[in-house]
């Protein structure tokens, strides 16, 4: 299990591998400057990007499970000059791509072009010309590109968590098996959201927050980090209820413990148990939490550094027992084009 560190709190992330039983379980792999991430839909995505503080834009391969998936190949850049498809080298050398097959988007007021297409056979052309090279240069500006190295290995990962391998949809490894062989997409779970009826009155909210403050070791949290934090309560329903402690306060982002504490009775505030989307439990410490209780999710949202650009987030929404995973996304490698926009770990239907 990989462990990172926003904001003073360790998040447990997913495994790197799943065995090969574990159809559905999220995958995270990185191989040079590319990641893939595979989400428990069995949807994979890889991305490659120049590393944090270089050119502002990456490549990204889609590919849904199942036979019939669809794939996407995305290349995103930013820009104040107006590029095309005849303005991509490969090591200096033009892609010459076929334009009928390519969608481009050229927003200059925002400054960035987009540069996509979902016709099967477009993307593995595509991959064709670009496996053997080094960088995907944007622009006649030498430091503008998307460094290739690792590329194969991350689609070739897709190829290998979609049961694709030795066969005619493959990206990389192709075959003779037909489509027919490659496994279905898991179904994903159905979260639905709960809208929280129960309320606390101010003197109930500070009964439940004091409980929970003897319940906790405060001689690791720092002393200021409640003057960055705020406490809170919510109902979760009649004989619960949710708290957040500060704990940590960092350069951009703090930390705070939660409890499920009883409102009835005497009963001790217990630290809140949260599924992993690699399965097991995550330390009962979130940064920058929040709760919705027109919802009943609960959320949180870790940034690797100010920009946004790499981080953890997740939600989990409260069934009437306990919080049920319901989406998450991670990017340990800091950079690429949007910040906040990372790869998809784990989905679920709302009905």
């Amino acid at each position: 299990m990989l462990i990172a560190v926003f904001a003073g709190a360790a998040i447990p992330l997913v495994a790197t591998a799943a065995p090969p039983e574990e159809v559905g379980a999220p995958s995270y792999d990185t191989y040079k400057s590319w990641l893939v991430a595979c989400d428990n839909g069995l949807t994979c995505e890889a991305r490659g990007f120049a590393g944090e503080g270089e050119f502002r834009g990456d490549l990204r391969f889609i590919r849904a499970a199942g036979p019939r998936g669809s794939v996407e190949a995305r290349l995103n850049v930013a820009t104040d000059t107006s590029i095309g498809l005849g303005d991509l080298r490969v090591d200096g050398e033009p892609l010459r791509l076929d334009e009928s097959s390519w969608s481009v988007d050229v927003d200059l007021v925002n400054d960035l072009a987009t540069f996509s297409t979902t016709e099967p056979a477009a993307v593995a052309a595509f991959v064709s010309r670009l496996r053997d090279g080094r960088k995907l240069q944007v622009g006649s500006d030498a430091r503008t590109y998307i460094p290739l190295v690792g590329m194969v290995a991350a689609l070739l990962r897709i190829d290998d968590r979609q049961g694709r391998i030795g066969g005619v949809t493959a990206l990389i490894r192709k075959g003779s098996a037909p489509a027919s062989r490659v496994i279905s997409a898991p179904p994903l779970p159905i979260v639905p959201t709960r809208k929280i009826a129960s309320q606390l009155s101010d003197k109930e909210e500070k009964r439940l927050i004091e409980r929970a403050q003897r319940s906790r070791d405060a001689s690791r949290c720092d002393k200021n980090a409640s003057k960055y934090l705020d406490e809170g309560a919510y109902a979760l329903d009649e004989r619960q209820a949710l708290v957040f402690l500060p704990c940590i306060q960092g350069a951009y982002q703090g930390s705070s413990d939660v409890f499920v504490v009883p409102r009835v009775g005497n009963g001790a505030a217990e630290p809140i148990k949260l599924t992993n989307p690699a399965g097991g439990v995550l330390e009962p410490s979130l940064v920058e939490p929040s709760f919705d209780p027109a919802t009943g999710v609960l959320s949180t949202f870790a940034k690797g550094r100010g920009l946004a650009d790499c981080g953890f987030q997740a939600e989990w929404i409260w069934d009437g027992r306990a919080f049920r995973i319901s989406a998450a996304s991670r990017q340990d490698s800091c950079g690429g084009f949007e910040p906040g926009d990372w790869p998809t770990l784990y989905r679920s239907r709302r009905r």
